[in-house]
């Protein structure tokens, strides 16, 4: 006859909640801080993070649906060991990862990059000498020599008469 606790199972996965919550609020706070400090570092790692906690809630679904052999009993600790090898097993394949963390990496860098774009004049662009400036403009006034702008003479154009 096996005795076990009645709220055993149910500790075990008010555990695994938290440290779920847990785990994306750490995600969450380090995504925020690389995003505030443009730190490109920071962001790879979390898109890391992000990859190992949703490959390890994929492989624990996807064990979830393999039925239960009858070699060994279930128990409390044999469902903690399990965990702790699921874990270290999808840590140890995060390093490796699937590509997810790449993708998200690269989308997230060229949204950062984006937002804390300096912007730096075009050396190449030709230079608009007399750049238009319609809200200066009024229609109503008629164009006197006093509304227009003064031209301007190429250096050394003037010519001296006698």
């Amino acid at each position: 006859m096996k005795i076990e606790g009645f709220g055993q199972l149910n500790y075990t996965d008010q555990i695994k909640a938290s440290q779920a919550q847990t785990d994306a609020a750490e995600f969450e706070s380090v995504l925020k801080k690389a995003f505030d400090e443009g730190d490109k570092k920071k962001l790879k790692e979390a898109c890391d993070q992000f990859e190992a906690i949703m490959l390890q809630m994929l492989y624990k679904q996807m064990k979830a649906t393999v039925p239960e052999g009858g070699l060994m009993e279930k128990s409390t600790a044999r469902a903690m060991f399990e965990d702790m090898l699921d874990e270290a097993l999808m840590e140890k394949s995060s390093h490796r990862g699937i590509g997810i963390s790449d993708m998200m990496y690269r989308q997230l860098s060229a949204q950062m990059d984006r937002t804390y774009k300096i912007q730096k004049p075009d050396m190449d662009a030709p230079l608009n000498v007399n750049p238009a400036e319609p809200d200066k403009l009024d229609s109503t006034q008629p164009e006197t020599e006093e509304n227009t702008e003064p031209e301007v003479k190429p250096y050394g154009a003037e010519t001296v008469e006698d």
